[in-house]
């Protein structure tokens, strides 16, 4: 072990001059975990203060388990962990659960460069000896590269994720952009959008900015999004206390050097919130992480197609490379982008009594990314589920 290596956490090993640690404090990494952020591979589902919101939060009841490799050249990679307590297994998954699209480590680029498959899988093996019971890993929705070279967690068997995740190029600019899919469609119908609002009282595209108009489009989000995702059966990820102090949170956080955690673009039509995306931007690149559209008398002019549409050309005129619209395959997305790209779960037994559950985990997500890649039984799923939700007794 070097001797010029600070030790932070717990010590779990020292693997090829690595210094392994796990660490329950995110404040105590501040300062070098910005540091890697900026020079090495992240996004904004790994920026600090995103994963700090989302352990004061949404992951509040879970333990952190933030785990760490340091060598004399400092800090080589953060795992952002939480391990999700369960009634017969334990989940050891990326902080911030289903609200991070996308999910890595952050490494730093001599790492991603030299790194071998040995090393990530000594350090799983040195996180299992030092948490009880049956733990799995459940590392979703991973790039298959980061920066240029391959994903060190591919060391361990992997199986496609569920959802696809979807985005656009644009750096030649929103022309560019509208060629992709139909052009000559999407500007008749933005024209015809944009007929029906004018004689509902005009539109205006907006990005909320004091706390007073962000708190109003949250409060309008929330409503919506929540009312929405009941009506299809679908879990309601943002009805939940911690869940919408998270997104609060994130919304107010002010830009900071190229970064901001939430950014709320919003179409009104008629002086009334009718669509939003919430993004997080990241430098050049803007990541949407949650919309909604407000299904009301104007919802058949398909007003989430019209913010989608001047969001695209905002962010063009402002000089951002890259959209991405998140995950799912949608018919918009794919309108709008080239093609979708597959993205990868990792499953695997951090201790040794956990490998029938892996099994079983394994095998769910297995089942899920069959209907949902085959369009005739994803219908049928969708319809199924709706139509339960409609059974349902309110409260």
């Amino acid at each position: 072990m070097a001797s010029t290596t600070q030790i932070k956490g717990i010590h779990l090993d020292t693997i090829e001059g690595l210094v392994i640690e796990l660490n329950r404090e995110i404040a105590d990494l501040e300062t070098e975990w910005r540091q890697l952020e900026a020079t090495g591979s992240a996004c904004m589902y790994q920026h600090y203060d995103w994963v700090r919101m989302a352990l004061q939060t949404i992951d509040g009841k879970n333990e952190p388990c933030l785990v760490t490799g340091r060598n004399d050249d400092g800090l080589q990679f953060i795992l952002p962990l939480v391990i999700a307590r369960g009634r017969f297994f334990s989940t050891l998954r990326w902080a911030g659960g289903t609200h991070a699209n996308l999910c890595s480590g952050l490494y730093s680029i001599p790492f991603l460069k030299h790194s071998d498959t040995a090393i990530i899988r000594k350090v799983f093996a040195a996180i299992g000896k030092h948490l009880p019971g049956p733990v799995i890993a459940r590392l979703g929705n991973q790039r298959f590269e980061l920066n240029g070279y391959r994903n060190p967690l591919l060391a361990y068997p992997h199986q496609i994720s569920v959802n696809r995740m979807y985005d656009m190029d644009l750096s030649s600019g929103f022309e560019a952009v509208l060629q992709i899919g139909n052009a000559k469609r999407k500007r008749k119908i933005f024209r015809r959008q944009g007929r029906l609002a004018e004689e509902n009282g005009g539109y205006e595209f907006t990005i909320p900015e004091t706390p007073e108009e962000i708190d109003a489009a949250l409060e309008i989000f929330f409503i919506e999004k929540t009312k929405r995702l009941k009506e299809l059966g679908a879990p309601e990820v943002f009805d939940t206390p911690e869940a919408r102090e998270f997104i609060r949170m994130l919304a107010h956080s002010p830009k900071k050097n190229g970064i901001q955690p939430f950014r709320i673009f919003e179409l009104k039509v008629g002086g009334k919130s009718r669509a939003m995306y919430g993004c997080g931007i990241y430098g050049d690149y803007c990541q949407a992480s949650v919309n909604c559209v407000t299904y009301d008398d104007l919802a058949h002019m398909s007003p989430g197609e019209m913010v989608l549409y001047l969001m695209v050309e905002h962010l063009c005129e402002e000089g951002f490379n890259k959209l991405d619209l998140g995950l799912g395959d949608e018919r918009y997305k794919r309108s709008w982008c080239k093609s979708g790209h597959n993205l990868f779960d990792t499953v695997i037994p951090v201790t040794g009594s956990a490998v029938p559950f892996v099994m079983a985990t394994r095998t769910k997500i297995g089942i899920k990314r069959f209907v949902r890649r085959n369009e005739m039984l994803w219908q049928s799923a969708r319809k199924l589920r709706q139509k339960l939700a409609s059974l349902k007794k309110p409260g």
